[in-house]
């Protein structure tokens, strides 16, 4: 698909434009959460201490993985936004800002991380597997700046409607680190250290493949060496737009590391294995949601600069659809085929015993999966038309209801904590929903004034 083709699609029916969007990027998260399953799955034959250590370390990864799509969600808005309003050397200006951010805060957290790591272990309750967590999260320390920087390169490129080439990105590190896992850790004995040193050598891969769609002149918008100076209007608006999807992805994934603590509290560690492979199998589900969440920032977002307030109301009706209906689709299959889904991360000889309990646990812990659905959804369209904080507002609430269930339910067993995680995600939903409901009718009244 050509460049120019890509934005007109951007810019045209709404419909069309989410589901070209969100195709492609569902199927690179899909790859995505599969590489993540498949990384479980190999560690898995090392033992439950070691997916333990993968279980506590992995929300810290995922926190610098969101720094980076957080930055790249607030990008695509205000890129999409320029070329919508016709400002296209705005937005070659928006991209450039994006990459020299990413490349700072990354520099800037490195010895951070560096020093930190061992306390930030020790507070998320590695405790017995400490020395497994540390291995694992060692690499991800000194490459943080590669893991951000990837991220927000595809942010960039969805924001000038090339969801194909960020799709290509993500499926490259995901199929890159299917095949470097078993090399790295095997083959080369390095045991868990080598499951993240291949995470980081797939980014660095996937992050040269979008540095050559950006810099070879293969999207709509060209960048040349004049282009790369530093702009501090044009880096404002990056960060307006940007550091609240990053807070918000920081709170998500942060929280995680708590919920996970409650967990050891509840269960100990092999409680901890036993939830966090479930709830990755259930994420996995989620994947429909979250990439049409990805898809409706563009696309509304180059409806807000166009001020067509029918093509945005449209969006974001479509992509509730066709978001939430897939995923509650896909509940069905969690639900028929529960043993065989479990199967992977159960084969060896000393794990197969926890089968039994995942089983138990996914058949009702499952029915989160739309309730949580609503949020990136919503989230998408905050951000569209610039009101991200009241999306980063929401996450905090949600997580605070979440960790105070989780609280009162790690006094129990795991099926309370199942039965936490589902009433806390409904009241998050629900507040989530009318706080952009509200929000709607606020915009469009504000669109019709403008007009």
């Amino acid at each position: 698909m050509s460049s120019n083709k890509s934005v007109d699609i951007l810019l045209g029916d709404p419909k069309k434009a989410i589901l070209a969007m969100s195709v492609p990027i569902m199927v690179a998260l899909f790859v995505a959460e599969i590489n993540t399953i498949v990384d479980r799955a190999w560690c898995s034959g090392m033992g439950s201490d070691t997916l333990a250590a993968v279980a506590v370390v992995r929300p810290i990864y995922n926190v610098l993985v969101g720094l980076g799509a957080g930055l790249g969600v607030g990008a695509s808005a205000v890129i999409s936004r320029y070329i919508g309003a016709g400002k296209k050397g705005d937005a070659v200006s928006g991209c450039v800002q994006t990459l020299i951010l990413a490349a700072a805060i990354g520099l800037a957290l490195t010895p951070l991380l560096l020093i930190a790591q061992p306390y930030i272990l020790s507070m998320l309750g590695a405790g017995s597997v400490i020395d497994e967590s540390t291995a694992y999260m060692s690499a991800y320390s000194f490459f943080v700046v590669l893991i951000i920087i990837n991220g927000a390169i595809g942010g960039i490129l969805n924001g000038q409607g090339a969801s194909t080439l960020s799709t290509a990105m993500m499926v490259t590190l995901a199929v890159s680190n299917m095949v470097l896992d078993p090399i790295f850790i095997y083959m080369l004995g390095m045991g868990i250290t080598g499951a993240s040193v291949a995470t980081v050598t797939a980014t660095m891969i996937s992050l040269l493949l979008g540095l050559f769609f950006l810099l070879g002149r293969r999207t709509y918008l060209d960048i040349s060496k004049a282009d790369i100076v530093w702009d501090r209007t044009h880096s404002r608006a990056v960060m307006t737009a940007g550091v609240p999807q990053m807070m918000e992805y920081l709170v998500l994934y942060g929280m995680d590391a708590i919920l996970n603590y409650l967990v050891i509290l509840c269960a100990g560690t092999d409680g901890l294995t036993i939830f966090s492979t479930v709830d990755g199998l259930i994420i996995l589900m989620t994947v429909p949601a979250m990439a049409v969440g990805s898809a409706l920032v563009p696309v509304a977002s180059s409806a807000y600069g166009q001020k067509d307030i029918q093509r945005l109301n449209r969006s974001f009706g479509y992509a509730l659809l066709f978001g939430i209906g897939l995923v509650t689709a896909l509940i069905l299959v969690l639900e028929i085929f529960p043993e065989q889904l479990l199967y992977i991360f159960t084969y060896s000889d000393n794990m197969e015993a926890y089968r039994p309990q995942m089983v138990h646990l996914l058949s009702f812990m499952c029915l989160y999966m739309p309730l949580f659905s609503f949020n990136p959804i919503c989230s998408g369209y905050l951000q569209a038309v610039k009101h991200p904080n009241y999306s980063v507002g929401m996450a905090v609430w949600r997580n605070i209801v979440l960790i105070t269930f989780f609280w009162i339910a790690s006094s129990y067993t795991l099926d309370e904590i199942g039965l936490a995680l589902i009433v806390g995600h409904f009241v998050g939903m629900s507040c989530m929903c009318t706080l952009t409901y509200i929000t709607s009718k606020r915009v469009g009244r504000e669109m019709s004034v403008s007009e």
